[in-house]
């Protein structure tokens, strides 16, 4: 529920950006001062999106793609919608983009056994607040009776130590990975995944911790 609607992606709008890629005299710009863009884009695999072949024209440009992922949102959803999911499911259910203690608070009543404190990485509603802002208080309020899982944002290991120390369960990253899966591939990601680990390690050592038992709401200054 972090993104009940689609968000008014103005730079895209700005620049043309479609699936498949159509090229404007701004993208030929951006080739002639990055070649190797224009040699990738000819020497590599087409990009596609094969789980949607079903359902969006990859022909017909962004829209249509960015349609497709705002018609399948429900903005008219309610907590009683969620709740009866939860009921159905019986298992571990998990609810992403919870922002406020009440709404944290409200999740554990009916049910959920996670959350995902999340805004969707800041790129729908100007002026949200970040999550880390919202992660202590939740934490204080619903910590001991649900995992709270931290997501935007994360994108060194200082910030990782950072929420498990205000006693986030685990955090979540996207264009923490997204970025180097498209610029190398496999490799990239591991290579992400393996710079990651480094700093956590590092960072942990110069705090003087050997685990991340070790790590507590006293390992981080508020101002």
């Amino acid at each position: 529920v972090d993104s009940i609607t689609g968000g008014n992606r103005e730079r895209d709008l700005r620049t043309g950006f479609s699936i498949p890629f159509r090229l404007t005299l701004g993208g030929m710009l951006q080739f002639a001062i990055k070649p190797m863009w224009g040699i990738n884009y000819v020497t590599h695999e087409a990009f596609k999106l094969p789980q949607l072949d079903e359902h969006v024209d990859m022909g017909g440009g962004a829209m249509s793609i960015g349609r497709y992922f705002t018609e399948m949102l429900d903005p008219s959803m309610t907590w009683d919608d969620v709740a009866k999911m939860v009921e159905l499911w019986d298992g571990q259910f998990c609810l992403k983009g919870v922002m406020s203690v009440e709404d944290a608070k409200r999740a554990v009543e009916i049910g959920c056994t996670g959350i995902v404190i999340s805004n969707h990485g800041g790129r729908q509603l100007d002026g949200s607040r970040a999550p880390f802002d919202q992660l202590d208080a939740i934490v204080q309020a619903v910590g001991d009776r649900i995992d709270v899982i931290m997501d935007s944002g994360v994108q060194r290991g200082t910030h990782v130590l950072k929420a498990l120390s205000l006693g986030a369960k685990a955090v979540g990253g996207g264009r923490f990975y997204l970025y180097p899966l498209a610029a190398a591939g496999q490799a990239g990601v591991e290579r992400a995944l393996t710079l990651m680990k480094a700093e956590i390690e590092r960072d942990m050592r110069l705090m003087g911790c050997s685990s991340v038992k070790d790590l507590t709401r006293e390992s981080v200054a508020f101002r």
